[in-house]
């Protein structure tokens, strides 16, 4: 009966190791050709040879303004698995969007003037024309996903702030980690389980 009282230690490695390198470079890859395809249809959108987005960006960049109206539709007729894509994973999805219409803008709107050398970030504002799903409707499946639906809202709960930039301190030696991105949406920062100075 010698180890039946001995349970072992186990643990999750949350970092990464060197087993999920691939995985994570594949990601990588991928992330990055998405984010590709955004700076394209950006720069590239056109009707009747007038590039909306484009020019759209730089107007509302120029006059302060750092937001940019996206018509679904026009991401469907440009790359229907990008749209398709970003109905089913917005959380990942449009914080990519939104990096690539910031790269865009700081493209688009050089030389700028020398009090506005940091670019601000760029808001997305998706417009849907799709019908409207009802509230009775929707079930399990919509979780996560972008979707348009009619009603009146008759409650909303308080406002919560969450931070988009965090800086984490050891309490150990007082290593400072400045400037963490959080990504956005109900998920938090999984804290580090040890200080990497040590």
């Amino acid at each position: 009966m010698a180890g039946f009282d001995d349970v072992g230690v186990f643990f999750s490695d949350n970092f990464g190791t060197d087993n999920n390198n691939e995985f994570d470079n594949e990601n990588d890859l991928n992330r990055a050709s998405i984010k590709k395809k955004f700076k394209m249809f950006i720069r590239e959108f056109h009707i009747n040879n007038l590039f909306i987005y484009r020019e759209m960006l730089r107007r509302n960049y120029n006059s302060r303004r750092y937001w940019i109206d996206i018509e679904l539709r026009h991401l469907s007729d440009y790359d229907d698995n990008l749209c398709d894509h970003l109905k089913k994973q917005p959380s990942e999805l449009l914080p990519l969007f939104e990096e690539a219409a910031k790269e865009v803008a700081d493209e688009i709107t050089r030389p700028r003037p020398d009090d506005d050398i940091d670019m601000h970030d760029i808001q997305i504002m998706l417009m849907n024309d799709a019908h409207p799903l009802h509230l009775r409707h929707l079930k399990s499946e919509y979780v996560s996903k972008l979707i348009k639906t009619v009603g009146i809202v008759i409650a909303a709960s308080s406002i919560r702030t969450k931070a988009s930039h965090i800086a984490v301190q050891c309490r150990s030696c007082r290593n400072v980690i400045s400037n963490i991105k959080v990504k956005p949406g109900l998920e938090g920062y999984a804290m580090p389980r040890k200080c990497n100075s040590v």
